[in-house]
């Protein structure tokens, strides 16, 4: 074990004859040390502890002395010292290369943690965040939130996931981004509004012709997220039948992490901006999407363009499997095929809405046309029905009425004479009332005789053919 000195000030940098770095002399600036501690179990590198702000170099020097007693006696933890940020950094390395997320949630995680977390809370000790420090974070973050609270509930809710692993590891007692000890925005989900059918038809009859024209149809008609509809391969695909099963998902990577991104499992290359993984959630694997006898004959033609294509490259085809490929064989990227969407969109003249909106047309449509909700859940491959429900509720106006009046008309009944005349003993009863008594509304007159509407009277005063309302 071993460790030095570092005084850090805004003088340049001076070096002796040797190479070895010189301490400024002025009295300014302030003294931190750098300890070795052994090997990182994750990394495998050197792993070293820095500390800073310092006034003296004799107070830095004792703090080590301290540290290295501390770590020749066996009495110091590598970890009782760490602060949020290097614990994050660590617990993201760790789900990271033991393969416990998926590719897409691991983006999400560092994202949230290089944006928003480290800034906030980085050089906060572990052993020091409270409940009322990560309040303040979250108001802070609330208050630029513009989808309603939503981002402000992910982020923490990586934060919580970090620091309950924490507490696994007693690191910590309690989980100070517990939600039963913050108070936290209240997230809404935005209204999704895709296009009407008006508008998909205009755009898919727009792109028929292109090269890709056959994948916008296909996610449009089958509601898959983006990177489900890249990852399909035609062995998912039974035409005959009309049905696919999903199976894996293409995932966008970072293009500055290209180079740590795993080989491809087919051509054992690294396609830029492209990675692989099971679909979004547990719910989405292997899931069964029967397709429409439309879509069918759109992937016919689209399979035959294909086929013609690899004829035309020979053995320079790189062949995936993949249904959606680039002009070699290789797969797409996500990132691509999403500003090409809206590319294609702008030339057909319509309203910009998000690749990822033809899928949540897809779902209104099929509750449109008096779909199960749970069916609606089932096809898009949703965590929850809650999910569903909170993401479609407001399309469903007019659904349940449309379904009430289908399920009557299930059941047989004779015809009946629902009409109201002056004959009847309801119509006599209401008559001898005078209108001018207490309780009572206008008289109405008309062909069938003289009433007095009365609210507190049950009747029926209107032709309803099929049974009672």
């Amino acid at each position: 074990m071993k460790g030095s000195t570092l005084k850090r000030c805004t003088c340049p940098a001076k070096y002796n004859a040797k190479g070895a770095r010189i301490n400024c002399p002025k009295k300014h600036g302030s003294w931190s040390y750098i300890a070795d501690v052994g090997v990182d179990e994750v990394t495998g590198k050197r792993k070293q502890i820095k500390r800073g702000g310092f006034a003296t170099q004799d107070a830095a020097e004792v703090a080590l002395t301290e540290l290295l007693n501390r770590i020749r006696q066996g009495t110091y933890t590598p970890d009782s010292d760490i602060t949020v940020g290097e614990w994050l950094q660590q617990w993201i390395a760790e789900r990271e290369k033991a393969g416990r997320v998926r590719e897409s949630t691991v983006t999400a995680y560092r994202s949230h943690i290089t944006l928003y977390l480290v800034p906030k809370l980085g050089r906060v000790k572990l052993s020091d965040l409270r409940p009322g420090r990560v309040q303040k974070m979250v108001d802070e973050l609330a208050e630029g939130d513009e989808r309603g609270g939503s981002t402000v509930v992910r982020i923490l809710a990586t934060l919580r996931s970090a620091l309950t692993t924490a507490v696994k590891r007693q690191l910590i007692g309690m989980n100070p981004a517990s939600t039963k000890l913050l108070e936290l925005p209240e997230a809404s989900r935005p209204k999704v509004t895709p296009w009407s059918p008006d508008e998909l038809g205009t755009f898919l009859d727009s792109v028929a012709a292109h090269p890709l024209g056959a994948l916008f149809e296909f996610i449009a008609a089958s509601g898959l997220r983006r990177g489900e509809a890249l990852g399909v391969r035609w062995s998912d695909v039974d035409l005959e039948a009309g049905v696919l099963v999903v199976r894996q998902q293409i995932t966008q990577i970072q293009k500055k992490r290209i180079g740590a991104q795993p080989e491809c499992p087919v051509c054992g290359d690294r396609h830029a901006g492209v990675g692989y993984g099971k679909p979004k959630t547990r719910s989405g694997e292997d899931r069964v999407v029967e397709l429409d006898s439309g879509v069918v004959g759109v992937l016919l033609v689209h399979r035959l363009a294909q086929d013609a294509e690899r004829a035309d490259w020979g053995d320079a085809y790189r062949d995936h499997g993949l249904v959606f490929a680039r002009p070699g064989g290789d797969p797409l990227a996500p990132g691509d095929i999403t500003e090409l969407f809206a590319e294609l969109a702008d030339e057909a003249g319509l309203r910009h809405i998000r690749l990822h909106d033809l899928r949540h047309g897809h779902a209104s449509l099929l509750l449109a046309s008096g779909a199960d909700m749970s069916l609606v859940s089932k096809r898009l491959g949703h965590s929850s029905i809650t999910l569903t429900v909170d993401t479609y509720s407001h399309l469903l106006e007019g659904v349940g009425r449309q379904a009430a009046e289908k399920a009557t008309a299930l059941v047989p009944r004779k015809p009946r004479d629902q009409s109201v005349t002056s004959e009847s003993p309801v119509a006599e009863s209401v008559t001898e009332a005078p209108a001018e008594s207490a309780g009572q509304g206008p008289t109405v007159r008309g062909a069938r005789g003289t009433r007095t509407h009365n609210p507190r009277i049950k009747s029926s005063t209107t032709d309803v053919p099929g049974g009672d309302a």
